[in-house]
């Protein structure tokens, strides 16, 4: 199984992040979220709503600031490390509640609209 990064297809930012990842070489498929794509790999969609999944080959699922850790740590070099660190219990702890605040907040980034406005879920 391949391991993927899902993201919000309706966001701007989610968008255009996704798109600059593609260019980092990573190891993991990048692809825009459907309720059917998360059913396929039995992701919760509600969550998924509110944090970005990786779900790696066996099929363990991650979200939100680790899961962005994860799917940097498929790819080589600095990059690799880079993911490694942000996934790591000693950084994951200061990197998901920045996550969080990004998130709440994609909607004012650049490449925001109001289509990525988190609806309170």
């Amino acid at each position: 199984m391949t391991s993927y990064l899902l993201y919000d297809p309706d966001c701007g930012f989610c968008t255009s992040t996704a798109q600059a990842m593609q260019g980092w070489g990573l190891g993991c498929r990048i692809e825009p979220m459907s309720p059917r794509r998360l059913a396929e790999l039995g992701v919760d969609e509600r969550r998924a709503a509110r944090e970005l999944p990786f779900v790696d080959e066996q099929g363990r699922t991650s979200h939100g600031a680790e899961a962005f850790g994860r799917a940097l740590a498929t790819g080589r070099g600095p990059v690799r490390l880079a993911g490694r660190l942000l996934a790591s219990p000693a950084l994951l702890w200061l990197a998901q509640p920045i996550y969080r605040q990004v998130a709440a907040h994609r909607h004012q980034l650049p490449g925001g609209t109001g289509a990525c406005q988190m609806l309170q879920r």
